[in-house]
């Protein structure tokens, strides 16, 4: 193994040892800052106020009249070269984006190890966070520190954006950072995430765009009564369960060549007070959409209406947008850079879709900015013995660096 990649490995398994369960960084940023920092990157932590997410910016040019900005007013952390007005330098601006956070490890006791101990097995690592994502986030900056070593020259800006609040509910992470970069006028050219796209091969896929997704709670209210007296009641729990068969019936679009069809599923019924005999007098149902740009979250917010209407089922009902659909052009330079790297380093041509969940690159595509994902195997994230196939660290950070020369050389 080269030293670059056992660079990859080591850095891999030191921050998988550390316990950053979401919304905690644990001290991860600290370390690729370091790595970073060491080879001319300009790193500010970001914070909103007292939440306890934790954001790294480090960015990096080369061109003398590149200014990076900065408010001192939410601003923490070491001070750099940063003026109150000023903008990237010319050329593109890329970021790899990531996070250093992970969710629970659950029952320990059913882990083969230890979840926060990195074991190399068989050739795999082992360790919460290996897949999801902290494999990820060391190729990024290693492919970064490599990079801009290699190449002094290079056109543009490119950076490293990492949030310890993705698995969370994002508070204070990168819908935060993406407002500021509004602010402070950085519009990113192209940002790659590093989540763990593949699902079958290393190489097989990269995620063009993704879904919106929104979540709708319910709360229907009726009559509580005794089962007995079905004429005194109104029986919340049945007019919810109408209401689901009816949202379940509903045929919203066909997809198109790149999302498929827009999906509904309830993800929480809650009725009752725990009697056998006592018919519930309202109803908590919680339920969500991931749709495709042929929907808006105001069409499905009528459609919802207009199905209790007809039903006449009376509800108070709360939505929650957790984020807009968005593509990156096939043909665009970014989807280009990234799927010849991949199959010129694996030899696999991949896939370009949109399936799966969301990930922080919804917040940044409104930015104006090309968005791609592309990642390890996703076959154990978020499981017991979570792992990652030891080889794949090394041609993943290399992908990422031939991804960078076809961008600012």
């Amino acid at each position: 193994m080269s030293e670059k990649m056992s660079d990859t490995l080591e850095l891999a398994k030191e921050l998988i040892s550390r316990k950053s369960v979401t919304p905690n960084d644990e001290g991860c940023q600290d370390v690729l800052e370091k790595i970073l920092g060491d080879v001319g990157f300009h790193c500010r932590t970001l914070r909103e106020g007292m939440y306890p997410t934790f954001n790294l910016l480090a960015l990096c040019s080369k061109d003398e009249k590149a200014n990076f900005v900065g408010d001192p007013n939410i601003l923490n952390g070491k001070p750099g070269p940063y003026d109150a007005t000023g903008i990237v330098a010319p050329g593109p601006f890329t970021i790899f984006l990531g996070h250093t956070d992970v969710v629970p490890a659950g029952d320990v006791n059913a882990w083969s190890n230890d979840p926060f101990t990195p074991v190399v097995k068989d050739g795999f690592l082992y360790g919460r966070g290996a897949a999801d994502m902290k494999s990820s986030d060391a190729a990024m900056t290693i492919a970064l520190r490599n990079f801009v070593t290699k190449h002094p020259d290079f056109k543009g800006t490119v950076g490293l954006l990492m949030t310890s609040n993705e698995e969370g509910d994002a508070v204070g992470g990168i819908p935060f950072v993406a407002e500021w970069f509004k602010k402070e006028r950085l519009y990113p050219t192209f940002c790659i995430v590093g989540e763990p796209s593949c699902s079958k091969k290393f190489g097989d896929t990269v995620k063009i765009g993704r879904r919106g997704s929104m979540t709708a709670h319910i709360t229907i209210n009726g009559k509580q009564g005794h089962v007995a007296y079905p004429e005194q009641i109104d029986n919340a729990a049945h007019n919810g369960a109408r209401l689901i068969a009816a949202l379940l019936e509903k045929h919203l679009d066909d997809g198109n060549e790149d999302f498929p069809p827009t999906s509904f599923n309830v993800t929480n019924f809650n009725a009752g007070v725990g009697a056998e005999n006592v018919a519930p007098g309202s109803c908590q149902i919680m339920c969500n959409w991931r749709f495709n740009p042929l929907q808006t979250p105001l069409k499905l917010q009528k459609m919802v209406e207009k199905t209790m209407e007809k039903l006449r089922i009376y509800a108070t009902v709360r939505y929650v947008i957790n984020g807009l659909p968005f593509i990156s052009e096939r043909d665009g330079q970014l989807v280009k850079a990234i799927t010849e790297s991949v199959k010129e380093k694996t030899g696999v041509t991949p896939d370009m879709n949109t399936l799966g969940g969301t990930s922080d690159g919804r917040f940044i595509a409104p930015l104006g900015t090309q968005v791609v994902e592309f990642g390890p195997l996703n076959g154990t994230i978020h499981q017991v013995n979570e792992c990652t196939e030891v080889e794949n660290l090394d041609t993943l950070t290399e992908i990422y660096e031939k991804t960078l020369e076809k961008l600012h050389l």
